[in-house]
């Protein structure tokens, strides 16, 4: 969840808007922005889809999922 937080925050400061105006697109608080930036609560994935279009990238991007890239998997 940390790497979501930071994510949201440096995203949304990259696309030069404020909590208020990515609220407002997203459809969602002002005060719920605040607490997903500081961890406090945790987005639904509908949430995280919402915010994503709203800083027109992918919800990938936000969540920071890692990839298979970098580790060894075997499947047995």
């Amino acid at each position: 969840m940390y790497k979501f937080t930071l994510k949201l925050q440096e995203v949304r400061k990259r696309m030069c808007m404020t909590q208020k105006r990515l609220a407002f697109i997203a459809s969602v608080s002002q005060s719920h922005i605040s607490e997903l930036e500081r961890g406090h609560e945790s987005p639904t994935l509908k949430t995280v889809e919402n915010l994503a279009d709203a800083l027109k990238t992918h919800p990938y991007d936000l969540l920071e999922v890692d990839t298979f890239k970098n580790k060894k998997h075997y499947i047995k």
